[in-house]
């Protein structure tokens, strides 16, 4: 493990110990540290009582919407041929409770910075923009056209100018104020993060950080 930093230990680096993905030396080191850390100390019981409160609930509800383009997606695999036909049949239920999984703790560790930005640092981004669908807080960028124009701009990779916006929150990066967005793909389970400076339109922007979801 790196040296100790001055602003506590990272969260993502919390949240691996919490999901046993670190190796036995690395683990001890670190819950080690996480014990003379109150922050440390607290955010690793928040996310194991979270575990403990997830491993209780039963299978959430799937929207009716998407629940029929699983079954239809599923169905055109079954139709496929043997040789291409999938193995197992991934359960919609279980893919939503992942999904909730991953937004309840990026909400343990997303923490404000100030009342109407976000932090990002530490935090997984995919978890992150999760959070954000349905909260249309995007600023200028909830206009098509100046969205469209900021996306033809910075071009994010397989991102198209006219991508749906199904959530936008200010953020802050790095230290830096951008934009979070949250885009439609165009194929189901697929979804575009996109992060832009404040600014970005039709004349410039800058991207500052992107991910695709489902491919």
């Amino acid at each position: 493990m790196s040296e100790p930093h001055d602003r506590g230990l990272p969260a993502d680096l919390l949240a691996d110990l919490d999901a046993g993905l670190l190796d036995p030396a690395t683990a001890a080191e670190v819950r080690a540290a996480a014990a003379g850390d109150p922050d440390a100390t607290a955010a690793l019981a928040g996310l194991a009582a979270t575990r403990a409160e997830l491993g209780e609930l039963a299978d959430p509800p799937v929207p009716a919407e998407y629940a029929a383009r699983w079954d239809a997606a599923l169905a055109a695999r079954a139709a496929e041929p043997p040789r291409v036909r999938p193995r197992r049949r991934v359960r919609p239920a279980l893919v939503a409770a992942a999904l909730l999984a991953a937004t309840v703790v990026a909400g343990l560790l997303w923490t404000p910075r100030d009342p109407a930005r976000m932090s990002l640092d530490g935090v997984d981004l995919v978890a992150a923009g999760l959070t954000v669908r349905g909260a249309f807080e995007a600023g200028d960028l909830a206009d098509p056209a100046r969205r469209a124009g900021c996306l033809r701009a910075v071009a994010p990779p397989g991102v198209t100018p006219d991508a749906q916006l199904l959530g936008g929150r200010d953020v802050v990066l790095g230290g830096r104020d951008g934009v979070l967005l949250l885009l439609g793909a165009g194929a189901p389970g697929r979804l575009h993060i996109v992060v832009v400076a404040p600014g970005c339109g039709p004349d410039g922007g800058e991207l500052l950080d992107t991910r695709t979801i489902g491919g």
